[in-house]
């Protein structure tokens, strides 16, 4: 039977091409443009009747077989442009040229996107919530880390504890994935991953996506994605210098240099960020943010080797320099320390990309990064060590991805990877490792021009938890041109990173201990057995390996487009999580202090509405706003006493879902950019606003009441720029100009920042 079925096949491959090449056919050519007749590279061109289909070449022409003498219907589709359905009747004897002209979507560039579905889609055509910053707003607004220009986005929230965080949708730093050009950033600390570390002056524009998107990116990416896409010169030469310096003797140099031939492109970029610090007590001995240096240098370079194969390279490296002062006991009698850090991390990625033609196209890139620390405190008398601490995180994720354009209406993608995980560090004596495998699949179906749907799942195992299993669906639907519906529901997941499973700490100044759950119950016992224990709180055969945080989360929305001029999205969402992991104290020692482990003990729940509005009533003018509702809550159980109905006391326990700290309920921003095309002058203003968030938990309750609360406050920057020649720009600056601070949780202020910046282009 299997020789009958292979002979099937055969037959079906060679006689059905003779049967077809039998009829009268023709052989078709046409062209793609755009409104100003620019030949359009890439777009695809459909017969769904013939099972034809074609992708036009640099110039914009494309090549079709098809029978003669027929009513042909044309469906030609571009990222970036409006689809057109056309119907052309063909004659066998006149074998016309055809030309398909596609006018450009609503949105201004930049309007392709590739994080919410790791293919480039048209941000008008994605159903996910997704957030695109451009290079000309970072460029406008001054910014130099990524930091700045995230805190003026809608939704998003900076945070302070060990750097520079982001909150997004409720969700703490540590649920949010922070890559560059799709590879993951390692080197977090107490989960929190430092976004100063990462400069925007090689930034082309900055993806967000809100929700889990565990579907395609896995672990970390419970609370969203954000991916920062790195500039690649488009001309034969490009080279941009800027150099910014503000107040705290704040200096940011950058270069960004590009070269492109045929086949071949280059792009470097170098860049010096340096300050003295600041504090923000008065008369403090330490400094809120210590004196530091630090460079970036990034390397992209690719070749297209054939028409079916390119070949690509990057690679950054990043290296920081602190110093600072500390001290110990009381501010009164100090005993002062000199301390030094330093950070560095790394990483390369070489990546082959196939093209084989007819929508088929694959991916192949293996993705090495390190990151390492060392920090030491020194006696200012003597010189003598008093502490040092160095940490090592490596990371090798090797991954390959298909993707089949069968059509214009679908689109399939598969891939698959595995990653190698390891950490070295005084705090984890067993130098753990973890090994991970990965599968994703995920397909795009738009049944007609008003729908698009994508649906998929991804697979995650691992050596030291249970496997995971995220699906995805999202749905977008244009009720009307002015009016478009999106909808999604998905899984995401974050594993238990190597802290709350491998972490072995003893404070050696105030004597806590804290203990990762793969080992705390072993740990515990051999304390007992050494008269150091002098309560358990929890049996320790209670104590289990903690479990990875699942979610569940739902965002529906609608896109309104009453003008050309006016745009206005307004997103809902739910995120349900369980198995939140907390650390909670398991036992006393005999010093009086506490251990500490991990526990999958909460259960939360973030939800609210955001809205963004654009409104750009000339070419010189724009205004956008955006304003935030959140409700975020995590469960809290109490055991209480109470008299039942027979008069006995008795243990009653109940729960209820509290407001969580640092989370404002009300957020807004407003940006104003205005650009005077004549005399080449750009101004801008622009504001963010934080309503009352609980901040300290003054009665240990976990959750916050109301005298809790932290009033609320806002922030305005402002910048004015003139561009001379084309080629120079000089901008001045004010951030934070109403010099507003609040020493601890917004340790990121700085107070008002005063700078000067100038650029140069060359082409």
């Amino acid at each position: 039977m299997k020789f009958v079925w292979y002979v099937g096949i055969i037959v079906g491959w060679v006689v059905l091409p003779a049967i077809v090449d039998a009829q009268a056919v023709i052989d078709l050519q046409g062209q793609v443009v755009n409104n100003n007749n620019d030949p359009l590279a890439g777009a695809h061109i459909l017969v769904a009747q013939h099972n034809a289909h074609a992708v036009s070449d640099d110039q914009g022409y494309f090549k079709l077989n098809l029978p003669s003498d027929s009513a042909i219907q044309f469906t030609v589709s571009h990222i970036g442009y409006q689809t057109k359905h056309e119907t052309i009747h063909l004659d066998s004897r006149n074998p016309a040229e055809l030309t398909f002209m596609l006018k450009s979507q609503r949105y201004e560039s930049p309007t392709v996107v590739v994080t919410a579905t790791r293919s480039r889609r048209n941000i008008e055509d994605v159903p996910e919530p997704v957030t695109v910053i451009s290079d000309k707003e970072i460029q406008t607004s001054g910014s130099t880390r990524l930091s700045e220009i995230l805190a003026e986005q809608t939704g998003l929230t900076l945070t302070s504890n060990h750097g520079t965080g982001i909150q997004m949708q409720g969700f703490s730093s540590e649920y949010t994935k922070i890559m560059i050009d799709g590879q993951p950033l390692i080197g977090r600390t107490a989960g929190t991953f430092n976004l100063d570390r990462i400069t925007v002056g090689n930034v082309q524009q900055v993806e967000m996506i809100k929700g889990p998107s565990s579907a395609l990116w896995g672990s970390d990416a419970l609370a969203g994605v954000i991916n920062i896409i790195t500039e690649k010169g488009q001309r034969p030469f490009e080279l941009g210098i800027s150099s910014r310096y503000g107040t705290n003797k704040t200096l940011d140099t950058g270069l960004n240099l590009s070269a492109r031939t045929n086949r071949w492109e280059h792009n470097l970029f170098v860049n010096r960020n340096s300050s003295d610090g600041y504090s923000l007590i008065p008369g403090s001995i330490s400094q809120t943010v210590p004196a530091y240096h630090n460079y970036t240098a990034s390397y992209q370079t690719s070749w297209e080797a054939s028409d079916a194969l390119n070949i690509e390279f990057r690679g950054r490296y990043y290296r920081e320099e602190q110093s600072s002062t500390d001290f110990l006991g009381s501010a009164q009698n100090p005993t002062l320390l000199e301390g030094d850090a330093l950070q560095e991390d790394y990483s390369f990625t070489p990546t082959l990309h196939f093209n084989w033609g007819k929508g088929f196209r694959a991916e192949l890139s293996n993705y090495y990064s390190r990151y390492r620390t060392d920090s030491r405190h020194h006696y200012e008398q003597g010189d003598s060590l008093y502490e040092q601490s160095k940490f090592d995180q490596l990371l090798n994720k090797t991954e390959t991805q298909l993707s089949k354009s069968w059509n214009a209406d679908h689109t399939t993608t598969v891939g698959g990877g595995f990653k190698y995980e390891r950490l070295d560090a005084k705090r984890y004596p067993s130098q753990p490792a973890f090994k991970s495998y990965f599968g994703l699949f995920q397909h795009e179906w738009m049944p007609s021009s008003k729908w698009d749907i994508i649906a998929g799942f991804r697979y995650d195992g691992h050596s030291e938890y249970s496997t995971q299993l995220s699906p995805k669906l999202s749905a977008r639907y244009k009720l009307f041109d002015w009016l478009h519906l999106r909808a999604s529901a998905g899984s995401g997941f974050k594993a238990p990173d190597f802290r709350q499973l491998f972490l072995d700490f003893t404070n050696p100044t105030v004597g806590y201990t804290v203990f990762g759950s793969s080992s705390a119950k072993e740990r515990i016992e051999e304390l007992r057995e050494r008269d150091q224990i002098e309560q358990i709180l929890i049996p320790l055969n209670q104590l289990e390996e903690i479990r990875a945080e699942q979610s569940w989360a739902y965002n529906a929305g609608i896109d309104l487009f009453p003008t050309d001029q006016l745009t206005i999205r307004i997103n809902g969402f739910r995120n349900n999580v369980d198995d939140l992991i907390e650390s909670a104290p398991v036992a006393t020692k005999t010093n009086g202090q506490s251990i500490f482990t991990y526990f999958n003990l909460d259960e939360v729940y973030t939800q609210g509405i955001e809205t963004q509005l654009r409104w750009q009533p000339s070419d010189q003018l724009e205004l956008s706003a955006g304003y935030q509702l959140l409700d975020a809550r995590r469960k809290v159980s109490e055991t209480r006493d109470i008299v039942n109905n027979q008069g006995e006391v008795v243990e009653r326990e109940s729960s209820s879902y509290e407001p969580m700290f640092n989370r404002s309920r009300h957020s807004a921003n407003v940006k104003l950019f205005y650009n005077w095309e004549a005399p080449a002058i750009d101004a801008n203003l622009r504001g963010r606003w934080h309503g009352r968030y609980g901040r300290i938990d003054a009665n240990g309750n976990g959750y916050v009441d109301a005298g809790e609360y932290e009033d609320d406050y806002m922030v305005w920057d402002a910048s004015l720029a003139k561009t001379f020649n084309e080629r120079y720009t000089l901008r001045l600056g004010v951030d934070n100009m109403f010099d507003f601070t609040r020493a601890g949780d917004l340790s990121y202020l700085s107070g008002r920042i005063f700078y000067a910046q100038l650029s140069l282009q060359l082409y």
